[in-house]
């Protein structure tokens, strides 16, 4: 009999502090498509693509016709494409630790115990989504602070 009533009192300590630990999602995907930073980086990105497609055609013009010009463009188209690629890397991490640095500061200012990303969420009530309202924060964040260069 007490081990029930132990178990019973145990299920309501538990039932009690996973209620107080407040457990949300957001889509970091549309945070990516949709915000402010999000923009900028995917601006930088192509602004950087584009420089090297320039710079790759405007070699291309000039390169001599035998095997010696066309395999140093070659090496020059790859290291063009690597720059890009390179670019693309450090303008994600950038972007990620602004997101990272802007989730735990609004998860704590909301008093949230576990944010998760709605891609991980099989289910979950619609007003536990907070994709939108995070999305107002960060964009207010980043327009008042260091923008992504």
């Amino acid at each position: 009999m007490k081990k029930a009533v132990f178990s019973l009192f145990l299920m309501f300590v538990m039932f009690g502090i996973s209620k107080a630990a407040e457990i949300v999602f957001i889509d970091v995907q549309t945070v990516v498509n949709q915000s402010k930073a999000g923009k900028d980086a995917q601006g930088l990105l192509e602004e950087a693509g584009k420089k090297a497609q320039a710079e790759v055609e405007a070699k291309q013009k000039t390169v001599k016709n035998d095997q010696k010009g066309q395999e140093e463009f070659q090496a020059f188209a790859i290291q063009k494409q690597q720059e890009v690629l390179k670019r693309r890397d450090e303008l994600l991490q950038k972007f990620m630790k602004l997101v990272q640095d802007n989730l735990e500061s609004y998860g704590k200012s909301k008093g949230y115990s576990i944010i998760i990303d709605k891609q991980a969420v099989l289910y979950g009530k619609p007003e536990l989504d907070k994709t939108d309202e995070f999305l107002k924060y960060f964009d207010s964040n980043y327009e008042k602070g260091e923008k992504i260069k």
